[in-house]
């Protein structure tokens, strides 16, 4: 009998919530194909149904984590000139991100992997895809800062790209921090509240006053 699509949809998340504790406690080279089909209650031969290797199956399990924020700060730069602009969609962005962080334990193990292997150099494949994807981040939203001067809602002082090193580098703090700290950590009040101070203090110094 064959599986549904919903069948294998299961199963392929089943095998990604596993991968993420494993990979998170234990790293690459220490993780089992075997034992994360054990934790997920499948065969190996259904994770190599699902994935070619491991490589594949870690970049599934970024995939799963990255890819709403990604798409969603690339659609920033989507909004229509003629739209009231806000600094808020910035803000709601981040947000979000550390909402499903909060809300959602895999995905806090998916990132804290990701922090791990983008300082540690342990995969040269790995901490190249990470920071491809920091890179594509890094430019759009240096875009929405560009149209953000524009506007006249963020400082001129400072190039775009410095301002977005600026802010990626204040979320990456926040994700540390909270994936550091005694549970529950950063709640996403206080992360929106930590955003809107770094963006008010990018503002025009006239409208500081």
């Amino acid at each position: 009998m064959r599986r549904s699509k919903a069948d294998a949809e299961i199963t392929r998340c089943a095998i990604l919530d596993a991968a993420a504790d494993h990979f998170a406690k234990l790293g690459i080279n220490r993780t089992r194909l075997e034992d994360i089909a054990v934790s997920a209650g499948v065969t190996r031969g259904a994770i190599y149904w699902h994935f070619s290797d491991k490589e594949s199956l870690i970049a599934a399990m970024i995939d799963r984590v990255s890819r709403p924020t990604e798409a969603a700060i690339a659609e920033l730069n989507n909004i229509q000139t003629s739209e009231t602009q806000s600094l808020d969609t910035l803000k709601n962005v981040v947000t979000d991100a550390f909402n499903r962080i909060y809300n959602k334990p895999a995905a806090a193990r998916i990132t804290s992997f990701m922090l791990r292997y983008s300082l540690s150099k342990e995969s040269e494949w790995l901490t190249g895809r990470i920071e491809q994807a920091r890179q594509l981040n890094l430019a759009n939203i240096s875009q929405f800062i560009k149209r953000a001067q524009q506007a006249g809602l963020l400082t001129t002082e400072y190039a775009p790209e410095c301002l977005a090193n600026h802010i990626h580098g204040h979320i990456v703090g926040l994700l540390h921090q909270h994936l550091s700290s005694p549970a529950p950590g950063l709640s996403p009040e206080h992360v929106a509240n930590s955003m809107d101070l770094v963006l008010k203090g990018l503002s025009p110094a006239k409208k500081r006053t």
